[in-house]
Parts: C-alpha cells; structure tokens; sequence
C-alpha cells in the first residue's frame, strides 16, 4: 500500500503517467487539497549562524572542568542545573530566557565542507557532488512548505521569504515558484502606476495566459510567480515587512543593528501569516583568536535572539512559531591559532516554541564533541518541521520528469 498526498495541480502535471500507475496498481491516489491535509497555521523562523558556529561557546558549553583547556569555552560560560543547559558566557541576554529554549547536544552529520555541509542542512538530503557550479539535488525546507502551502496567502504575503542568501535554500526540482521572496527591495512592493491601471494590466494578462496555456512545469512556475507578484503589491504585504509600524520600544529592544532588524521583521512577517522565514548571519568561520571574534559577533545577535524571545511570548505567539538556531557544522578543540577548525561530528543547535517541552537539553556527546546518546541529522531536522506543521511525513510530489517523490525521503524522527 502507497501512501500519496497530492494537490490536484500535481496530479494534472501527472499527465500522461497515469496509464503506467495503473498497471503497477497506484491508480486509487488520494487527492489531498490543502485544506484536506488539515495544515497547521504555523511559522518557522530559521536564524543561519553561516560559516561553522563553535558548540563550545554557543548552545553546548561543556561543563566537565576536568577537561583540557582546548575544550573549554574560552570566555566561560551560562550553566544551569535545572535545565542542564549551558551557553557561552557572550550569551547573556539569551539564557535569561533558557526556560523558553531548547538545546540539542547531540545533532551531526559528516561533512566538513561549507558548501555540502549546508546544503545537507538547508535540505535534510546529502548531496556529495563537490563541483562549485554543481546544482542544488534537494529542495530547501522553506521552498517544501512553499509548495505544500501555496506561494502566498490570500492577502499577498510570501509564504516564504529569506533575508541574505544560504546555499541550498533554493527550490531545487520543485520549480521556481517556490523560490524564496527577497525583501531587500521592499520598496518596489507599491505599484508604479495607478491602482486601477494595475488591475487591468492584471485582467489582461490573465486573460492572454488563458489563451496559451501550456501544461509544462515552466508555464506553471511562472504563472505561480506572476499571481505572487500580483497578490503582494495589492496585498497587504508593504505593511508587513514595514518594522517602522514597532514602537521605538520594541525597535530598541531588537537593537539597532541588521540582526535585530532582520529579526523583528521575521516576527513582523510570522505574525502576518509568512512560514517560513530565513536569516543568514555569518562570520563564524573562526580558525584563529576565537575569543575576540565572539566578543565582536555573539553580542548583536545575542540580544536579537533575547529580544525575539520575550516578544514572541508577550505576543501570544510561542505556540505558533518554532525558532531554529544553527549553522553548517560545529568545530574542534583550540588550534595553534587560538581558534577552532571544522568538526562535522557535532553541530550546535538551538530551538524555541512550537508545541513543544521547552527548557531542556536533548542528548549527549563525549569529550570528542561525538554524539554518545539521542543523535539527531538534518533529515530529523525535516520530521520536525512537518511535526509543527502538521505535514505527512510520507507526504509527495511530482516533479518536473512526472514522478512523484516524497518530499522526506528516508527513516527521520522528531527531535522535540
């Protein structure tokens, strides 16, 4: 027995493979509508420490004073006994909030390449082609929801935006409707013309599109970009992504600086309706004089995060949004240089909201920084996103040679 969830845009792109699923007896497919799948109206708001974050010094600080100083975070740290969870000593404004987070000490994959590792974990799928022009395999999470989802909401805003770009993000053979919405430009979200004039620019077009309409997955992506376009600028969208709308004292408590921006405007975006939101906050890449770099990184962030925490929960909203805080991979015991190199056994992780037991650590590792209960991958990772939303795990789609793939290929768990 085949499980298959499909939207009846996917089964018309099927086309002409009907007759082959019929002979190998998949010919009672059950139609799945959105709404049919009883999604949740969640968010998922992903803060990208790019570059390799240090586990010593971010989310699992070891608290084993018995080992040798290379393991040791090299600015001390946050411990409480309570919760087991332990932080960098920069994360200050973070743990005053360590009963709404959760830290994963167990999370690892092995790759320690930039580009391989973040693509395993934009995506939950291994990708070994090493080529630097080589093509994302696997569409990124955000684009998966922007598919099961649709690429906007009835009142025009993205159901998937990102702020800065994070390799493997992308939509892979999902098909361009499904890219992430660019805010950096949030300018042109206002017609340039009257709203009038607008609309019939709009009635025309669709009224051409009627009379060459070809069933191809290309048409389709740019018919699906064509109405996000067209529902964001006469949407409410421009008000959503505008953070000047937040008191003075809310834009303060996010600070004055591109995180902080980039935060309270995920939350902004959530609020309004956006799943999935990305931020790439890089610069994490530290081989050398490892100590000075956190002093000059981990602060803006450090109060980004808090600052998202507390309004998120004042808000009403922790249920609905579940923040994910990580990076490519985690790093190695002090190097000649003062700094740490790459470590693929261990990645740091960080999560917050959702419906879930927060307040807690999740596995363990050994004095190698190697996972020794719980481990969790990337594609875990994927289970626990399908989790909040209330996404099948078995569930698929077509792509552009007419199979129908799951969207979660493989055995995963839920980390929460």
């Amino acid at each position: 027995m085949f499980d298959f969830y499909f939207n009846r845009r996917d089964f018309l792109r099927m086309g002409s493979i009907g007759a082959g699923m019929s002979s190998m007896g998949l010919s009672e497919i059950g139609l799945a509508d959105t709404e049919e799948l009883e999604l949740k109206d969640k968010s998922v708001v992903w803060l990208w420490l790019g570059g390799g974050p240090t586990q010593f010094e971010t989310f699992h600080a070891p608290t084993d004073f018995n080992v040798p100083d290379q393991f040791r975070p090299v600015n001390g740290l946050l411990y409480d006994s309570s919760t087991n969870i332990s932080l960098g000593a920069d994360w200050l404004q973070t743990f005053k909030h360590k009963d709404k987070i959760v830290t994963v000490n167990s999370f690892t994959h092995g790759d320690s390449s930039h580009r391989q590792a973040t693509h395993w974990m934009m995506t939950g799928h291994y990708n070994g082609e090493r080529s630097q022009t080589s093509n994302p395999k696997y569409p990124g999470f955000g684009s998966i929801i922007s598919s099961i989802y649709g690429s906007n909401t009835s009142k025009g805003i993205p159901t998937y935006v990102k702020q800065g770009g994070i390799s493997g993000e992308g939509p892979s053979w999902l098909g361009g409707a499904y890219k992430p919405f660019d805010p950096s430009n949030k300018d042109n979200l206002s017609p340039r013309v009257e709203v009038s004039r607008f609309k019939s620019r709009g009635e025309l077009l669709a009224a051409l599109d009627k009379q060459h309409e070809i069933v191809s997955n290309a048409a389709n992506s740019i018919g699906k970009y064509t109405t996000q376009a067209y529902d964001t600028i006469l949407g409410t969208a421009k008000l959503a992504f505008d953070i000047d709308k937040e008191s003075t004292k809310t834009r303060d408590l996010y600070g004055n600086t591109d995180i902080g921006k980039q935060m309270l405007l995920a939350r902004r975006l959530a609020e309004h309706g956006t799943k999935f939101i990305t931020m790439h906050y890089g610069g994490w890449d530290m081989h050398g004089n490892i100590s000075n770099a956190l002093k000059g990184r981990v602060p803006p962030v450090d109060q980004a995060v808090a600052a998202f925490l507390q309004d998120v929960w004042d808000k009403g909203l922790n249920e609905k949004i579940l923040l994910v805080v990580t990076g490519e991979f985690g790093r190695t015991k002090l190097n000649g240089n003062g700094g740490r190199d790459h470590w693929p056994a261990m990645s740091p992780m960080l999560m917050s909201g959702g419906e879930y037991e927060l307040g807690r650590t999740i596995g363990k590792a050994d004095k190698s920084y190697t996972p020794k209960e719980s481990p969790y991958g990337p594609l875990d990772v994927c289970a626990t996103l399908f989790n909040h939303f209330n996404i099948p795990m078995e569930i698929q789609k077509v792509d552009n040679g007419g199979r129908p793939r799951y969207l979660l290929e493989g055995e995963a768990k839920v980390i929460l």
